[in-house]
C-alpha cells in the first residue's frame, strides 16, 4: 500500500547503515548500491536518488562491472529450485519460471547457455514488465549484439528493475501529474466539450475509474489530475466519448459511429514527471503521443 511505502525525507534523515539496510536489495546482490548512495543525500526526488545510485554503477571499472554483472541470477526454472534472492523469486515466479514444460525449459536453458558464452554474464531484463514472449524474443534479439552494445542493453534493464523495486519501497516526490489535450483536426479547432473519462487498471486486471469530466473551450481539462503524490506507476486509460461529440457537431451517424468511444491506454513509469495525452481527432482517425 502507499502509505506503508518509505518517505524521502525518513530516508535523508537515516543512519547511513539503516538507509544502506532499507534499500539494500534493490540492486540484485549489491548492497554497496545504496551504501555508496547514502553519501550523497538529501535526495528531493526518487528519480534523484536513482540516478545516484546508477552514477555509482556507471562509474566501476570493467572487472568490478563484470562481477556486478554476474550477481544477477539467471532466469531459470534452476534458479528458482535452488533458490535466490526474495525480490528476483517473487519477479521470475510472477513471469511463469517456475511452471515451464521441458520443452519450453530446454529452450531456455539453451539461450542461457548460448548468451553466457558470448557475454561473461547472466542474461538481464527486467522481467516484471515482460511476457515469456517478449522474454524469448528479446533474448534471441541480444544474442546477435555487439558486447558493448549488450553491456548497454543489459545496464538499462539493471535501470529497469532497480527502479520498479524502488517504487515498490518509497514514495515518491509529489509531482507528477496526467493532462489531456483533444483537437478535432476537421473543424481545426479544440474539442470543446467532450466528455472524458480516466481509468486505472488494477493489479487483478480490473479497471478503476478515476474521474470523469468535460472538456473546456481549449479541448482540455481545466486543471493537471492526480497531483500531489496521488499519481502513481502503472497503466491508465483515457476514454473519449467521442460519439456524442460528433453527434453534437452534426457528423453522420456511419462517421460517428465508426471509432466508437476512443481508448488511449498509457504508462506511468515515473510518478514524478508530467504525462500528457494530445489526440488528434476526427469521425475517421486519432492520433497520439506523448505530449509536454
Amino acid at each position: 500500500m502507499q502509505n506503508d511505502l518509505l518517505r524521502l525525507d525518513a530516508l535523508n534523515a537515516m543512519t547511513a547503515a539503516d538507509f544502506a539496510a532499507a534499500l539494500g536489495p534493490v540492486f540484485e546482490n549489491a548492497p554497496w548500491v545504496a551504501r555508496n548512495a547514502a553519501a550523497a543525500r538529501p535526495f528531493a526526488t526518487l528519480t534523484a536518488l536513482h540516478k545516484a545510485m546508477l552514477t555509482g554503477i556507471e562509474a566501476l571499472a570493467a572487472p568490478a562491472l563484470a562481477e556486478f554483472l554476474n550477481g544477477h541470477p539467471r532466469l531459470s526454472p534452476e534458479t528458482l529450485r535452488r533458490g535466490t534472492t526474495a525480490e528476483s523469486t517473487a519477479e521470475q515466479t510472477a513471469l511463469g519460471l517456475d511452471a515451464l514444460d521441458a520443452e519450453i525449459s530446454a529452450r531456455l536453458d539453451r539461450l542461457n547457455a548460448a548468451y553466457e558464452a558470448r557475454f561473461g554474464y547472466p542474461f538481464i531484463l527486467a522481467v516484471r514488465k515482460a511476457s515469456l514472449e517478449t522474454l524469448f524474443a528479446t533474448f534471441e534479439r541480444r544474442l546477435a549484439a555487439s558486447p558493448e552494445a549488450e553491456r548497454a542493453e543489459a545496464l538499462a534493464e539493471v535501470a529497469a528493475i532497480s527502479w520498479m523495486r524502488l517504487l515498490d519501497r518509497v514514495r515518491a516526490a509529489p509531482t507528477g501529474s496526467v493532462s489531456t489535450h483533444v483537437l478535432d483536426t476537421v473543424r481545426a479547432a479544440p474539442a470543446g466539450g467532450l466528455g472524458v473519462e480516466l481509468w486505472r487498471r488494477e493489479s487483478d486486471g480490473g479497471m478503476t475509474r478515476i474521474t470523469s469530466f468535460v472538456t473546456n473551450a481549449d479541448g482540455a481539462c481545466d486543471h493537471h489530475l492526480l497531483g500531489g503524490g496521488d499519481l502513481a506507476a502503472g497503466t491508465y486509460e483515457w476514454r473519449y466519448d467521442t460519439p456524442t461529440y460528433f453527434a453534437r457537431h452534426g457528423y453522420s451517424t456511419t462517421a460517428r459511429a465508426y471509432l466508437g468511444k476512443v481508448r488511449v491506454a498509457f504508462t506511468v513509469w515515473n510518478p514524478e514527471e508530467h504525462f500528457h495525452v494530445p489526440l488528434l481527432l476526427s469521425p475517421g482517425a486519432y492520433t497520439t503521443y506523448r505530449g509536454s
